[in-house]
């Protein structure tokens, strides 16, 4: 793939001419955040895109998302967005945030390695938990299910947060409480960030241990760059292994409590 930026004018000219473009792969094409507002009048007209790719573009960052964000609501058959390594923050969260609950189909989404913060994670979580915010107006007036009954995203089935430099335990931890209403979850990656590697507290390991059997495809788990106390760690590892579809267990292997079991078929020590 080779930078868009010499050609953007003329690419953004004949793009929405594909009004049945389904799939868009834009990832290591060198767009900034300027290019990204001159793109966005053109995918606001694709409006059965369903993928969306433009990982790789560290130079996008939170104006980039900002103005893409503005145009989310009208693709609404959007079912897979990829912003890994855009150089995106808390700030480009909070934009993408107000847009989630438009992408209703929505079934995957990576924001991984890049500098969202604890505020940011916990609140993209919390957003992707409660789908049917949009939906509140249609409920008749006094419907007692509008506030006691629990939020659950039934449609996303990959999430991956993980390598976030601002990230700490703590919003890992929360994370780990909130995903319970993520059923549908095949794949997570909540992995802390290389550099500062995340502790979760033994509540919040104790949370993830408990909310595993509840996702039953549940198939891919990455805790990298993660510790916890032995006992929590032991009891993640349990529920992972006696977890009917969970294949892989993914965990820093200098994180490993020292002498803690490691024989389960699923753990991935790398």
């Amino acid at each position: 793939r080779k930078s868009l930026t010499a050609v953007l004018p003329t690419f953004t000219a004949i793009l929405p001419t594909f009004t049945a473009m389904q799939v868009l792969v834009l990832s290591f094409t060198g767009i900034s955040s300027t290019g990204m507002r001159t793109l966005v009048p053109a995918l606001r007209q694709l409006t059965r895109l369903i993928t969306l790719d433009i990982s790789y573009n560290r130079d996008i960052r939170d104006h980039g998302l900002e103005s893409l964000a503005h145009i989310l609501p009208l693709l609404k058959a959007m079912k897979v967005l990829n912003l890994m390594r855009t150089g995106i923050s808390d700030r480009g969260i909070s934009a993408l945030v107000k847009a989630l609950p438009h992408l209703v189909e929505l079934q995957e989404l990576n924001v991984s390695y890049n500098n969202i913060g604890d505020s940011g994670i916990v609140s993209l979580v919390q957003t992707l938990c409660q789908p049917s915010s949009l939906d509140t107006g249609h409920n008749r007036a006094g419907d007692k299910n509008l506030t006691t009954s629990p939020h659950y995203n039934n449609t996303l089935q990959e999430l991956y947060i993980e390598e976030n430099s601002g990230v700490t335990g703590a919003g890992l931890g929360r994370v780990a409480q909130l995903i319970s209403a993520l059923p549908a979850l095949t794949e997570l990656h909540m992995s802390g960030d290389y550099n500062t590697p995340a502790h979760l507290s033994d509540t919040a390991a104790m949370a993830l241990a408990e909310t595993l059997p509840r996702h039953l495809d549940l198939e891919r788990l990455s805790l990298r760059d993660i510790s916890m106390e032995p006992s929590r760690f032991q009891a993640v590892v349990q529920a992972a292994e006696g977890h009917p579809t969970l294949e892989e267990l993914w965990y820093s292997k200098d994180r490993v409590p020292e002498g803690a079991d490691t024989s389960a078929s699923c753990l991935r020590l790398n």
